[in-house]
Formats: C-alpha cells, sequence, structure tokens
C-alpha cells in the first residue's frame, strides 16, 4: 500500500476555517476564508485548526474587546490549557516525521496576532494566545504569517495574501 500522505501540516487559527466564531461585526466570510484554504491544500499541506480561546472564554456572541480585556491571569491560564493538547499533537506528529510548515493567525486580533495586535486601536504585538502558543512551540517563531486586517475586503489585498501562503508553503519543502 503506498502513503500517499505529505507529511506536512500548516496551524491554522480556528477562525479562519469557521468565521461564526468572529466577533460580531469582524467576520469577513460566511463560513471559512476560502482563499486561505485552497493556498494550503494546493500547497499539499494538511492542516491543524487551532482552538478559538475567545469562543471558549465568551462565547460566540461575546462583544468585541481588545488585548488588555484578554490580557488577563484566567485568560492566560485558559490558552495554555488549550494549547497543551496542541503541543502534544505538533509533537507526535513531529515525532512520526512530519514536517510543520507554520502558522497563520490573524492581523490585528488580541489574542491570535503575530506580529499586529488590538490595544485601543491596531498596533504592534502579538495577541494573548499566540504568546502562549509560541511559548510551547518556539520553533514556529519567524516561521509564520497573519491574516491582514483587509483580508476579504479589499480584492487587492485578499489575492496578495493568498498568494503569499502559497509560497510560503511552497517554501517549506514537499515530500
Amino acid at each position: 500500500m503506498v502513503d500517499r500522505r505529505g507529511r506536512r501540516l500548516i496551524l491554522l487559527a480556528h477562525c479562519i476555517l469557521n468565521q461564526n466564531a468572529v466577533v460580531q461585526p469582524l467576520a469577513r466570510a460566511r463560513a471559512a476564508l476560502e482563499g486561505v484554504l485552497q493556498a494550503c491544500l494546493e500547497g499539499g499541506v494538511g492542516i491543524v485548526q487551532l482552538p478559538c480561546p475567545e469562543m471558549a472564554a465568551r462565547g460566540p456572541e461575546r462583544a468585541p474587546d481588545d488585548r488588555r480585556g484578554y490580557d488577563t491571569p484566567a485568560y492566560r491560564a485558559l490558552c495554555r490549557e488549550l494549547v497543551a493538547p496542541l503541543v502534544a499533537q505538533v509533537r507526535a506528529y513531529e515525532r512520526a516525521g512530519y514536517t510543520i510548515v507554520g502558522l497563520i493567525g490573524i492581523g490585528n486580533s488580541p489574542s491570535c496576532g503575530l506580529d499586529t495586535t488590538n490595544e485601543g486601536g491596531a498596533r504592534p504585538g502579538r495577541g494573548v494566545f499566540m504568546e502562549e502558543l509560541l511559548d510551547q512551540l518556539p520553533e514556529l517563531q519567524g516561521r509564520y504569517l497573519e491574516v491582514p486586517r483587509r483580508y476579504g475586503e479589499d480584492p487587492e489585498a485578499t489575492t496578495a495574501f493568498d498568494e503569499e501562503v502559497r509560497r510560503f508553503c511552497a517554501a517549506r519543502g514537499s515530500r
């Protein structure tokens, strides 16, 4: 029997695959960010969906908040709790010879931003959840992208980011 698996994986912020988890009114699609998903699949990488800590903490109808509202000891503890099984899963894949291509977060998110967060408006910085995740998976430092805030609203930004995801996946080798 031939093993058809590509043995390459990418970690995606929860809301890339489930826009229903996004706080109102920031959803960019009815279901998923299809261009990002398609770019990952075209790149031959399997997808590991990260949990949504904001949804776990406050539910689907939560009010918008910024990083200061989430940067609490209780929320950080929840983030670490959510990260633990993910780290175990990543380590199991690595032991079995899989490659973790990288990580895609959400720009300007108080939880899932990697280069930009929301703290009284957009600013450089990392979201709370991504801080906790990268503390546990430090090898992903510098191996990530973040969906720009204008994705899904600006056709040029959307197309450019989808192409960036394709290049990102292709640049990290294939089997």
